[in-house]
């Protein structure tokens, strides 16, 4: 904001000390942000749901119809490094405005060729491959620029809140995904254009957050100036420095102890757990006149996020993270081998409930932890290599578990992934910097404590 009155009141909003101060809602553009990250994520929600079924319903494949998360995980992986890079070093709402745009683009081009008869297998290849890229380059933005709109000490609540947001929409995408293949393999693609193009106009508002290279505040964030950015940008695209730097998140994930063994126990964990999610609806969803209720299996876990962020602020202030860690990885491991032991939709619909009801408070512990540990500076890069690690377990997971429920079915390859979520969760909750974690408002502390490295 190149207004010195707009600068100034960009300030005072983030250091009220009076009843703002402790709101996510007033004194910041955390408002705006949401509204920007819930059509990504409703339109995320019905991609996800969607591409995978209308694959299917082309090819008759579910290996081919995997194929594509392969795809798409695979090149996202490809780039994540670089695209962290290009999260640090540019305006970090520019770069949501350009992620929506692109999405217009890519799921106009789909819509209007599914609308002409003219969508194939090859097609969704192509657009596997650019929403690939676009996730490498652009997919982390948002939450990169999150932790510079809100103060520090707020994060774990938002977290909990966009867990909730999430849960709420996928409860709505999974089965509006359903309905709208019902009208045709093209619809689902005119609705995320929409969304898409809503994200962006929504990413414009964005007007308080932390800008690289700005006076900040105390709680280290300062308002955008896009005269100074393109100033700073100009400059820093002749200095290399920044494409050395490259790697520094990556290294210092896989350098540190504590770093390591959470991000590959959460990369393998998560990956074994969607992968699960992705083959019993498409196990459900193989038979056309099932595909709704295919839908409401996705509601399921959506269901159990919703409940437990209701309750995770409480916990989070209540309870040990260290035991918030603990719950979350055990219910997703015993939610999984339940839901694969069971012949009944209905019983495998709770068990997946259950296995996310400590989701909500887990991931913003864990999470929130994290961001303690790295700079305002580094986000993008340090996101980048979380991301990339999980990029490049989950597509080999995804593809190995289609080829498995192709060739032996639906149960050795539901119960194998659960058994890897329970092994995968061992390397975390062994830790003892981890069980011994306090609550948020002793990380610091526990940090000194414990000895751990920030970033």
């Amino acid at each position: 904001m190149s207004d010195a009155s707009k600068e100034n009141e960009g300030h005072s909003a983030v250091k009220n000390d009076g009843d703002d101060a402790g709101s996510l809602w007033r004194g910041t553009d955390y408002g705006k942000w949401f509204v920007a990250d819930s059509c990504t994520s409703l339109s995320t929600s019905i991609q996800d749901f969607a591409l995978p079924l209308i694959a299917q319903a082309l090819t008759g494949s579910p290996a081919r119809a995997t194929l594509l998360d392969s795809i798409m995980s695979m090149a996202s992986a490809a780039l994540k490094l670089p695209g962290g890079v290009v999260q640090d070093k540019y305006d970090r709402r520019k770069l949501m405005v350009a992620f929506g745009l692109i999405g217009v683009i890519l799921f106009g081009a789909c819509a209007a060729l599914g609308w002409a008869g003219l969508l194939a297998y090859p097609v969704l290849v192509v657009l596997a491959v650019c929403l690939g890229v676009r996730t490498g380059l652009l997919g982390g933005t948002s939450n990169a620029m999150l932790r510079g709109i809100v103060p520090d000490k707020l994060l774990p609540k938002a977290q909990s809140l966009n867990n909730g947001r999430d849960a709420a929409l996928d409860m709505v995408g999974a089965p509006v995904g359903g309905v709208l293949i019902g009208g045709g393999l093209w619809v689902p693609f005119v609705a995320n254009a929409l969304l898409n193009a809503l994200e962006a106009v929504a990413s414009l508002r964005i007007t308080r957050y932390w800008h690289r290279g700005d006076e900040t505040d105390a709680q280290g964030r300062a308002p955008a100036d896009d005269e100074a950015d393109a100033a700073r940008s100009q400059s820093a695209s002749s200095t290399p420095h920044y494409w050395r730097g490259m790697l520094a998140g990556f290294r210092w994930l896989l350098g540190e102890r504590f770093e390591r063994r959470l991000i590959l126990s959460s990369a393998l964990a998560f990956a074994c757990f969607n992968s699960f999610l992705l083959i019993t609806v498409l196990s459900i969803g193989s038979d056309p006149s099932h595909v709704v209720s295919a839908g409401f299996m996705n509601m399921s876990v959506s269901v159990g996020v919703l409940v437990g962020s209701l309750i995770a602020s409480a916990v989070i202030e209540r309870v040990r993270g260290g035991v918030i860690a603990i719950l979350f990885y055990a219910l997703m491991g015993i939610g999984a081998l339940g839901a694969a032991l069971t012949p009944w939709i209905p019983v495998r619909m709770a068990f997946l409930a259950v296995s996310v009801l400590a989701f909500p408070a887990g991931n913003a512990v864990l999470n929130g932890f994290q961001a303690l540990l790295i700079s305002q500076e580094h986000m993008g890069r340090m996101l980048a290599g979380m991301g990339m690690i999980q990029m490049v377990v989950a597509p080999v997971i995804t593809f190995l578990s289609g080829v498995i429920m192709q060739r032996w079915g639906y149960m050795p390859a539901a119960l194998g992934l659960g058994l890897c979520i329970v092994a995968s969760a061992l390397p975390a909750v062994t830790m003892k910097e981890l069980v011994t974690l306090p609550r948020p408002d002793a990380w610091e502390d526990h940090i000194r404590r414990s000895g751990l490295t920030k970033f």
